[in-house]
Parts: C-alpha cells; structure tokens; sequence
C-alpha cells in the first residue's frame, strides 16, 4: 500500500498523525506539504506550484491524508488516489467566516468535503461546520487521534511546582498571549507570582517579549520557543496550571496533552473546550477576551489547588479512557483499509 501525507510536517499534531498510522499500519508514509519560506506572495507562489505538481503528477496512491479542508483537504482532490480522509482542525476550517476569505474558504471546503471518502472530526463540535459545507454524516468519523500515553504520563502531584503554569500554542495572534501576560501582571500587583513556561513560536514573539518587559514579567515569564515533542511531557509534569485562551479553538491536542499530565486546565469559553470542561470543576472556562476574569481563575484555583485534586486524576481517567493513541490510530486505519477494500 502506497500512502501519501498532505500537510504541515512540522506540527506535533501532524506527526501523531503519521507516526500513529505508520505504527498500525507498517507502512512508510510520504508526505509533501508547501515550502515555509518568504512572505504571503512568495507563499502563494509556492502555493501554485504545489497545486500544479499534485496535478500533473503520474504517481498513484492507495490513501492520501490530508489535514485543513480549506488548503491541503481541496488539494487532496488533485492527488491519484483510491481513497482521501481529510481531517478538520478546528470548529470550521473556514476562517475567517465572513468577507471575500470567508467565501471562498467555504467553497474550497464544501468542495473537499463533498468528495473526500473519510472526514475526521477530533470531536463532535466539528461535525456541524462538517454538515453545513454538504458533508455526508456516514462519512464523518468522530474520534480523537489520541496521545502515547506511554509518553504523556501523569507522575504525581509531588512533581509539580507551586505556582507554575505552562503555555502550548504557537505564538500568534489568534492565540492572544499577550492577555495571559495581562492576567499575570495582574496578579503580581495583587502579590500573588505566577511563573510561566511559554513553549512555541510564531510571529509575536517579539512583540510578546516587549510586552513581558514592560510588565516587569521577565523573571516570571520563560519563553522556551519551539521544542521537541518528546520534551513536552516533561515540562508539563512540572507544571500545576495549563492555560490557553485563544477566540476559536477545534478539538484540542494541547489540552489533551495538560489534562493527561496532571495540569489543571483554565481555556476560553468555547464550544470545543466546553465538550471536555466542566467549568468550577475540572478546569475554569474564561470568557475570550477578558484578562481579568482569567487572573481570576488562575488565583482562585491557586487559593485552593488541594481541593482540585480529584478532578485532576479524573482527566487523566478520561484520557485513558478516549485518547489512546495506539488503539485510536488501528481503528482508524482499520476503516481506511476497508473503504480501500470497497474500491477493490
């Protein structure tokens, strides 16, 4: 079986995806994804060529996955393959949802959706966007893809470092670390010192250092850039908190990978996080936007961490019980190889 990969390699999600498949399946995946070099023009560029080599390429495959319905889902289609599963990342791949972007984007997706054999949804929050483009239920998979739990262990309370939180997503706008920032600079003037570990990259890493000096934040606030996924569980053992307010999320890895690894959880208030979050019990959902409530939350979780405990190993009962990874990705190739079989 030849099987191909349409994505962004270098994303922790992307390579569970193909490490977890390559696992069930004893299969090498190749992938191809558009080169990450110069600005939005020479991107478009590459964009272009990219579409054009899927195009006009002689090569047949078995299975092509492709991660994003907007982008690398619709170039799917291109690709000579018997079989496509595309995987939504977030609540809708169509962002933003309005204007001339918001148009286009929902055709690419309703295109992809329409002809895909397999949609994955992380999670049912995905499913409406998923219906609303034309997408077929029966074709709709609902399952996360999981963690290796062998990796993402939880290893005690008595590993964790008092007032420590951490911070996994990618360092742009969307992701709105500068009100974390906000929320800590409040504490502090209240007395109350909360470090930060802050893992990841992105275009704000300048502007996010500027704003953690004039905060007077850099001894609380340690920005680790991008590291192996292998580190992560390490850091996230040592940390008590896990904090992510971004204004629109889909099913996320992220959280997973806190809620495994014994990290209370304090997300924005959205849909996807509400599928997962019992807000006052085993995490705080904050409203996106407001600095203030999320400082809140922080201080009220750390007034009385002891008394969350429970709730904490729950999640990690919950992972264990939906988010395995091994057993996740056989199910899963599983239906790819039968949908292979019906094209027989």
């Amino acid at each position: 079986m030849r099987i191909l990969f349409l994505g962004e390699t270098y994303r922790a999600d992307a390579q569970t995806w193909i490490r977890g498949i390559e696992n069930a399946s004893g299969i090498s995946i190749e992938t191809k994804e558009i080169p990450r070099t110069g600005g939005r023009i020479s991107r478009m560029v590459h964009a272009i060529k990219f579409l054009l080599s899927l195009a006009f390429s002689r090569t047949k495959y078995d299975l092509v996955l492709a991660e994003r319905a907007t982008s690398y889902g619709f170039f799917s289609l291109l690709v000579n393959a018997k079989v496509r599963a595309v995987a939504q990342q977030g609540i809708s791949d169509v962002w933003p949802e309005h204007g001339f972007a918001g148009w286009y984007k929902g055709i690419l997706q309703s295109s992809t959706y329409k002809k895909a054999d397999l949609i994955h949804a992380w999670g049912y929050v995905m499913t409406f966007a998923m219906i609303t483009s034309g997408a077929t239920p029966s074709k709709i998979l609902v399952r996360p893809k999981g963690l290796d739990l062998r990796k993402f262990q939880f290893e005690g309370m008595e590993r964790k470092k008092a007032n420590l939180a951490i911070v996994t997503r990618s360092l742009y706008p969307i992701y709105r670390h500068s009100e974390i920032l906000e929320a800590i600079s409040i504490l502090k003037r209240k007395g109350i010192e909360l470090s930060c570990n802050m893992v990841g990259d992105g275009e704000e890493l300048a502007n996010l250092k500027s704003i953690t000096k004039a905060l007077d934040l850099e001894n609380q606030v340690n920005w680790l850039g991008r590291i192996q996924n292998d580190d992560l569980p390490n850091y996230l053992n040592q940390a008590q908190l896990y904090i992510a307010v971004p204004e629109t999320e889909g099913v996320s890895a992220s959280l997973f990978e806190a809620m495994a690894c014994g990290c209370f959880p304090i997300v924005s208030d959205l849909p996807a996080n509400r599928a997962f979050i019992q807000s006052g019990k085993n995490g705080f959902l904050v409203p996106v936007g407001d600095y203030t409530a999320l400082a809140h939350a922080i201080e009220k979780f750390l007034n009385n961490t002891e008394s969350y405990h429970e709730a904490i190993h729950q999640n990690r009962i919950f992972i264990e019980r939906n988010c395995n990874l091994k057993l996740n990705m056989e199910d899963f190739f599983t239906r790819y190889s039968q949908l292979l079989n019906q094209k027989a």
